[in-house]
């Protein structure tokens, strides 16, 4: 399976988006690009770089200050105040550029792709080629949830790609097959204990894939159900 072949990551954005740029500048002619589109880029990867390295500067002393905050009201046994946390400098602010950088990088991308001399080589080494992503069922791993609706529990699961799921009950004897659920969601029908006395259930379950179990088991999961 394929997807956008932009990085939904920030700084993996940043990290493509530059590399684009960079190896642009090696098929710029072949691929029809002229000297204003590449002044362009490079002034899109600038001013991101620059907003990447502001943000996470400020989301870092955001963390040391609360720190600070809490040392300066409350005090530690361990630790002294000497001085108040000072914001770094960021460097020298680069050209402003028009919002939606990722959109002209799109473009560029697309004309890129349309040019006659365009291979998936070339657009590999550019980084805007999509990577296939294979599936691979032994790797799975479900999460169960769970939940009691009229006293009935019910477990919910993503499912995937696959096929379903096998869930193994214990109620107090050891886990045994319960179900195999082609759905989302099973309501557990078992018999309830007692009137007025409880019991404690606990599930396990692994995918189902090609007829067999698939992945790694997931964990286990108890609830307290009631008569």
């Amino acid at each position: 399976m394929s997807k956008s072949f932009i990085e939904s990551n920030d700084i993996l954005f940043g990290a493509q988006l530059r590399n684009f740029y960079n190896k642009l500048l090696i098929y710029a002619i072949s691929l029809g690009f002229i000297v204003r589109e590449l002044d362009a880029l490079k002034k899109d990867c600038d001013a991101w770089d620059y907003c990447m390295k502001v943000n996470t500067s400020i989301q870092m002393f955001a963390q040391d200050y609360t720190k600070f905050k809490l040392l300066l009201r409350k005090g530690n046994k361990n630790e002294f105040v000497t001085d108040f946390p000072i914001l770094s400098e960021f460097g020298e602010i680069p050209a402003v550029v028009a919002a939606n950088i990722q959109l002209r990088f799109r473009q560029a991308a697309g004309k890129a792709k349309n040019s006659a001399n365009y291979t998936k080589a070339i657009g590999k080494d550019l980084g805007i080629e999509p990577v296939q992503q294979t599936f691979d069922p032994t790797t799975g791993k479900p999460t169960l949830k769970i939940k009691i609706n009229a006293n009935r529990p019910i477990l919910s699961f993503v499912k995937n790609k696959y096929k379903g799921l096998i869930i193994y009950k214990d109620e107090g004897d050891g886990y045994v097959y319960l179900t195999t659920a082609l759905k989302c969601k099973y309501n557990d029908m078992s018999a309830l204990p007692e009137p007025n006395t409880s019991a404690i259930w606990k599930y396990k379950a692994i995918y189902v894939w090609d007829g067999n179990e698939a992945g790694h088991w997931s964990d286990e999961i108890t609830i307290v159900v009631r008569g």
